[in-house]
């Protein structure tokens, strides 16, 4: 028998791959080292590539640090998406499970890329307004979602700003907590707030929305 011939990976392959391990590689820093330490020659020494190769892809580190935010934000979003795809909301016990579900998402150690960005981005104008058209993209990407599951239930005015209430929440906790562990006495609130949120959720809005 002769061996198969090995198959040489095509240009856009290789960029491809090389695009992703620097992505990935910039999420470790970010989560492992914070923004401050998370430069080209890190992120380069992670991914095992070149940074003449890092500037062909990215020309700046700001390019590549805006760039892991839309994957990051991608990449969490369908994921919760999966988790929830055909779930019942129509019971407390089902959308605090939901809930449940973003909550995991948004305390999840990837998700940390985003806390570092934007805090860097506080006091980094330029940073800030690069980072905006990402942060627009992940809000219309978690709306897409919650119309999904709950478009039938809440209104087109009300959709938006439930969502805003439980994100910014957990966010709020994400900054706050030392540690993101939910078996933790700060999570166990938020377990509590969570499942207040799903009682508004389905006793306020219990009819579908006109």
């Amino acid at each position: 028998m002769t061996a198969s011939p090995v198959q040489r990976r095509t240009q856009a392959q290789r960029r491809e791959g090389t695009i992703g391990a620097l992505l990935e590689a910039t999420v470790a820093c970010l989560t492992e080292r914070g923004y401050a330490a998370t430069s080209t020659a890190a992120v380069c020494a992670e991914a095992g590539v070149s940074q003449g190769a890092l500037f062909r892809h990215f020309p700046t580190r700001q390019a590549l640090l805006v760039a892991t935010a839309e994957h990051v934000a991608t990449r969490n979003v369908a994921a919760f998406r999966l988790t929830t795809e055909g779930a019942a909301v129509d019971t407390v016990d089902e959308v605090a499970d939901v809930l449940a579900h973003l909550r995991a998402a948004v305390l999840s150690p990837t998700n940390q890329t985003w806390r570092e960005l934007l805090v860097a981005a506080r006091a980094d104008a330029d940073l800030r307004a690069a980072l905006l058209p990402a942060r627009e993209l992940l809000q219309a990407q978690m709306l897409d979602v919650a119309a999904d599951l709950w478009g039938e239930r809440l209104s087109a005015d009300d959709l938006p700003a439930v969502l805003s209430l439980v994100v910014n929440m957990l966010d709020g906790l994400a900054f706050s907590a030392l540690d993101p562990d939910p078996a933790a006495a700060p999570g166990r609130t938020v377990e509590r707030a969570l499942r207040l949120l799903a009682e508004l959720i389905v006793h306020r809005y219990p009819e579908e929305s006109p």
